[in-house]
């Protein structure tokens, strides 16, 4: 087919323009100053180019960091990208060497079989009853964190180094009982996470009643201690040995969303990835949809699994299926225990005690939230002495997170009105409808708290005093200092 003389006129100028377009060394020489070049890049999963700063590209080359945006003008909890190294989001499980370790209580690890907790990497036999250290679950490399907004768009991130151009928390080697929740040496009164069926090691509120039967506390979590008390067992560990806080559980539900790609844990379990590669979906339930009366009537409200439960699906991530049995032998109630790379229970089943914070009510029935600024500090729980004020919670009687805090590694509601599947997806409870005093702060939900349970759940209803057979703790535990103040990094 013959061209038109415009097609001529144009084909003949493209020519031109090649023969005369300038060479590289033809250009002439940039500035020093790199905040204000940009590039061109090819994304070779798109087959699209695409335009990017030039300090961003040199950061992400020299020090990559990944993450997931959230769109703020919308109430869905799933993030709406990803940002980022895609390949470093795809494999953040590994650069930061998530999983099961045995850690000993001078804070040396050892990571734990990936597809089988009763060894270690090497193939040696690991002992997970207390011979040879804490069952816990956490992370082999200190790492960061930032988030930030622009316009609509809520950025998180983690990266090995810092993020250049943002406020950055630094985040300690550390773990937690890689059961979710710890069990008591009812001998030397210490938090420890053994999975041990001797009576030393009885669990929830220590009724020897059960033993033998159907409904027998051996092997499982330890409960009904305050949170102070839990505190003072945790800490006979030595130094960086704590109950449950804020920053562990915090570290959880920035791992989780960031990973997952979304804030509600209990999505469905999706057991494919996206077009990209990447995690998507939560972990259904959880253990939290067993109803009151026939939890009672179980066990008096103590903790109904085995601490062995979701052991064997070691370093993986998932939902194991348990049954609670009746005297008779079958089964009363199926509990669904999430599993995120080897950690169990990480949201529901348990109320766990935060000895890092502690709520105020105000005149109007509002909540404040003091934390502890060091996990070498000595504080008595009820007392403010020494702790830090943060963010406000809503006022009397709560209802479902629709903003929450994320300043200072808080995870503290500040603003109700979501629901089960949309914003946070999770609930806060503030219905002692007091307007003066101390409130203890329990994380998490338990056994019959349904959809309103998950990694942002927050209860201010007890006193600091209260203790409950479905009251328990993890053990926490951090190689180093974890301050909450983050620091800023400059783009140079």
């Amino acid at each position: 087919m013959a061209l038109t003389a415009q097609q001529e006129a144009d084909l003949l100028s493209m020519l031109d323009a090649y023969k005369n377009g300038e060479q590289i060394d033809d250009l002439p020489a940039a500035s020093m100053d790199a905040t204000d070049k940009k590039i061109e890049v090819f994304d070779t999963k798109s087959g699209s180019s695409q335009c990017m700063d030039l300090t961003a590209a040199v950061d992400m080359a020299n020090a990559p960091w990944c993450g997931r945006v959230w769109r703020t003008d919308l109430a869905t909890p799933t993030a709406a990208t990803y940002c980022g190294s895609l390949e470093i989001l795809k494999n953040l499980k590994d650069i930061l060497e998530l999983g099961g370790y045995l850690v000993k209580n001078d804070h040396s690890r050892r990571k734990l079989d990936p597809t089988n907790h009763y060894r270690f990497a090497n193939g040696e036999t690991a002992k997970l009853d207390g011979s040879m250290g804490h069952y816990q679950w956490g992370w082999g490399k200190p790492f960061y964190f930032a988030r930030w907004t622009q316009g609509n768009l809520e950025y998180e991130a983690v990266s090995l180094y810092p993020i250049k151009g943002q406020y950055n928390y630094r985040i300690p080697v550390g773990s937690i009982s890689a059961t979710g929740l710890a069990a008591l040496d009812r001998t030397t009164d210490t938090l420890v996470s053994y999975i041990n069926d001797d009576v030393r090691y009885r669990g929830g509120n220590n009724n020897a009643n059960y033993d033998g039967k159907y409904n027998s506390l051996l092997g499982h979590c330890a409960t009904n201690r305050t949170t102070a008390q839990f505190a003072a067992a945790a800490h006979k560990n030595g130094t960086g040995w704590l109950a449950g806080t804020m920053r562990g559980a915090a570290v959880v539900k920035i791992l989780v969303e960031i990973i997952m790609g979304t804030r509600n844990v209990q999505a469905a379990l999706n057991a494919n990835k996206d077009a990209n590669g990447l995690y998507q979906g939560g972990f259904g339930t959880g253990v939290t949809n067993w109803d009151q009366t026939s939890w009672s009537n179980h066990n008096g409200n103590n903790p109904i699994l085995h601490m062995s439960a979701g052991v064997d699906m070691a370093d993986g991530l998932g939902v194991k299926e348990v049954p609670v049995v009746k005297a008779d032998g079958t089964t009363a109630f199926t509990a669904k225990v999430p599993v995120f790379f080897g950690l169990k229970n990480f949201f529901g089943y348990i109320w766990c005690v935060s000895e890092d914070e502690l709520a105020e009510a105000n005149a109007d029935k509002t909540m404040k939230h003091w934390v502890t600024p060091s996990i070498y500090g000595t504080y008595a729980y009820g007392s403010t002495a020494g702790m830090v004020l943060k963010s406000t919670a809503p006022t009397y009687p709560g209802g479902w997170t629709k903003r929450m805090s994320y300043d200072g590694l808080e995870m503290w509601p500040t603003e109700v009105g979501g629901s089960e599947s949309t914003y946070q997806g999770d609930h806060y409870w503030n219905s002692s409808n007091i307007s003066s005093g101390f409130r203890a702060v329990f994380r998490g939900a338990f056994t019959n708290s349904g959809d309103r349970a998950g990694c942002g759940a927050v209860n201010v209803l007890n006193a600091v005093t209260d203790a409950g057979a479905n009251i328990g703790s993890p053990l926490c535990e951090f190689a180093e200092e974890f301050p909450l103040v983050p620091e800023y990094y400059a783009v140079v």
